[in-house]
């Protein structure tokens, strides 16, 4: 018996879909987090009276934080679980992001984001690897691609929050509102350990006794072996890795590229500054329609045709964007960009834990989101340069080439797991 049977045997939908719902919630929840900072940059730098670096670097502060998050993630899921570090890490997100509503200066925000982003950046990569191992192999794309889907709920949640608190009262309850992780927080403590990560690690009394059921058969499961980050790099893996790494980069530094200055970018498009906060919000509630086509085709088509449609996608519509210049072929380059871009996303992050086994699955996720977090880094920066220097079009010709190479690279470089077991 594989492991992937053994799943099928012992974890039912009910309880795939409550899981399901639960690291949606955290996965919501760290969309809010990030996404913020595109309603929020702007009064923050008109109140605290910032120049266009010092703002950057306020917005590139939340990756700081999650890169390191992300970094040690897939490390602390292999050795203490996917559930208790899917706790450990979204605890200490909330906690810290509540904390933004007593800074008072540049430097006491930077200090609290970059602790809240250790917690959220390490939250997602965990939560995509505990999900994954309750996961049949006939629902795991799609099942992982509706995960990611919920980074629109949150972007969307975040950005009501703003238009009706943050913006007529007070920015700083857009942050208070991210309390609201104190509920998938609770559900966690009440859902079991992965069932993979409980018989690879030999924990079969606790397995037992989670999901009631006694292993009587064989199970097929690779030799064990000291496992470190340097797996990743071995000769089998190799090509995919550099692959997957370049993906992640793509998708962080487009996605962030666009988005962190998204009102940055409409301003100097000629959009009003109310105008821009609706423009925005209507951007997020595009990355619904995204998602769930990439949550239809990934079954449908498969995992690397997808992908090249979707990265084709953004990097034809980042042009559209960069040309448009009437409000009307602004706001529609702009939704085409955010649904070709986020069904990206939701691929990458339903395809990357199929290309590796249970034994560094976490490590895989954790070092991949940790490069993403670089790139979210540098991404404002790169923005807001050409957006001082009048010339956002020429920063988004460059998002759109990255997504070209990577989209061709992986299709050509990735193997198909569709319909395949994960070990």
């Amino acid at each position: 018996m594989t492991l992937d049977n053994l799943v099928e045997n012992v974890v039912d939908k009910k309880l795939q879909r409550k899981l399901l719902f639960t690291t949606s919630f955290g996965w919501a929840l760290v969309a809010a987090y990030v996404m913020i900072m595109s309603f929020t940059i702007s009064p923050i730098s008109q109140e605290w009276n910032l120049s266009v670096q010092l703002s950057s670097l306020l917005a590139s502060s939340t990756f700081i934080g999650m890169f390191f998050g992300a970094l040690i993630a897939g490390n602390v899921s292999d050795l203490i679980g996917r559930k208790k570090t899917s706790i450990l890490f979204l605890f200490q997100g909330v906690v810290f992001a509540f904390l933004v509503y007593f800074t008072n200066s540049p430097e006491t925000f930077i200090i609290v984001r970059i602790l809240s982003g250790i917690g959220f950046g390490g939250l997602l990569p965990s939560l995509n690897a505990y999900l994954t191992e309750f996961l049949s192999v006939g629902i795991r794309g799609k099942y992982l691609v509706y995960l990611e889907t919920s980074w629109a709920f949150g972007s969307i949640y975040i950005g009501l929050i703003h238009l009706i608190f943050g913006a007529n009262i007070d920015w700083k309850l857009d942050y208070v509102s991210l309390v609201i992780g104190v509920i998938p927080l609770i559900i966690l403590l009440k859902i079991p350990e992965s069932p993979k990560y409980l018989i690879v690690n030999n924990k079969l009394e606790i397995f037992k006794k989670q999901f009631n059921y006694s292993i009587t058969e064989n199970i097929e499961i690779e030799e064990s072996k000291k496992v470190s980050f340097l797996n990743l790099f071995t000769k089998k893996y190799l090509n995919r890795t550099l692959n997957i790494y370049l993906l992640w980069f793509t998708m962080s530094f487009g996605y962030y590229g666009i988005f962190i200055w998204v009102k940055g970018i409409l301003l100097s498009k000629g959009i009003s500054l109310v105008q821009s906060d609706w423009f925005t919000f209507y951007m997020f509630l595009a990355q619904l329609p995204g998602y769930l086509l990439s949550a239809y085709l990934i079954e449908k088509i498969g995992r690397k045709p997808s992908l090249l449609l979707f990265t084709f996608g953004t990097s034809l519509s980042a042009l559209f964007f960069a040309f448009s210049s009437s409000p009307s072929m602004v706001i529609v380059s702009s939704l085409i960009v955010s649904i070709f871009c986020m069904g990206a996303w939701g691929l990458t992050y339903a395809y990357t834990p199929e290309l590796y086994p249970t034994k560094f699955r976490g490590a895989a996720n954790g070092s991949s989101a940790a490069l993403t977090r670089l790139a979210g880094f540098i991404a404002p920066f790169y923005t807001s340069y050409f957006l001082s220097q009048d010339m956002i079009y020429v920063g988004l010709i460059g998002i759109s080439i990255l997504f070209i190479i990577t989209g061709i690279s992986n299709y050509i470089s990735l193997p198909e797991t569709k319909n395949k077991e994960v070990s």
